[in-house]
Order: C-alpha cells, then structure tokens, then sequence
C-alpha cells in the first residue's frame, strides 16, 4: 500500500500542471479553429466579429459615423460594404494597422498551437507572439485583453460565444 502511494506521489510531482491552471497551445488552438462571434472595442470603435471556416466579418456598431460598415476577410480577399456600396479589394491594399486586419491576424494565430506561446501571469492566462500579448480568460480560452505594441492598439473583447470544433 505504501508503495503504491509513493508511486502516485511520484506521477503526480511529475505533471506538468499547476493546481491554478494547465493548458497548452494546442487546446487554446482547438477553441480558436471553430466558429465564433464575439464584440470588440478599441478606442471609440466597437464592433462585432462573425469567424467561421472561410471568412471573417467585422460590422461597426460605433461611432455612429460609421456605424454599418461592414468588412469581411477572406485570405487576400476583402469585401468593404457601406451604406448599399460595396467594394471588393485585397487587403494588401487595406493599412497595416487597421483593426480588422490586426484583430484576424490575432484570431489567425490562436487557431495555430505554432504560432504563440501561453504563460500564466497570477490569474491570467497570456498568449503571445513577436507582434501581440492576449490575456485568456481561464474559463474558456476567450481573449479578454489583446495589446499590439508596435501600433500602439489595443483591443477589449466581450459577449463570447464558440460553436464545436469539427
């Protein structure tokens, strides 16, 4: 009996887990690779974001002068729809530092275990790469906070909700 106790002792040291959080890049990469739709705010910016398979979609809530924009991005493709216009180009051609291009390379990375690393800093969960620092909600995997240094942007997101990974 004692030996078999050791033994669990000994697995059990072994985990690499901690008793607050234990999560690797490839779970984090399994929630992003699946459907979900969640709203952001950057600055006085706000708006909801569509991801599936194919595309992502981005529709401004606010400011109210831009209010319906909508863009949808699908690899080097994207589709800028106001006001009954509608504009197809490729996003080569969009700013570097547009939220819509930041926010689905951000999306992009996380649905790739290869391209961020995860570290836990107290409550959090931080994923990050040479470009961006997310903050993970514990609970599912859900960015809270995402900070790109070098334009100076910085991204809150809320009202998560993920279908299944196929």
């Amino acid at each position: 009996m004692k030996r078999i106790i050791f033994i669990m002792v000994l697995i059990l040291s072994f985990c690499g887990c901690s008793k607050e959080i234990c999560v690797t890049p490839q779970e984090v990469a399994e929630r992003y690779s699946a459907d979900f739709s969640v709203t952001a705010k950057t600055g006085e910016t706000e708006m909801d974001i569509g991801k599936n398979r194919m595309s992502i979609s981005f529709d401004v809530k606010n400011p109210k002068e831009i209010s319906g924009l909508k863009v949808e991005l699908s690899g080097e493709h994207a589709k800028v729809i106001y006001e009954g216009m509608e504009q197809s180009i490729n996003t080569k051609n969009l700013p570097g530092k547009a939220p819509f291009l930041l926010v689905s390379y951000l999306f992009e990375c996380l649905a790739d275990a290869e391209k961020f690393s995860l570290s836990i800093d107290g409550d959090n969960i931080i994923a990050k790469n040479e470009d961006f620092t997310a903050v993970l909600s514990k609970e599912n995997f859900s960015v809270v906070k995402a900070v790109f240094p070098q334009y100076d942007a910085e991204f809150f997101f809320s009202e998560w909700s993920f279908s299944s990974a196929e």
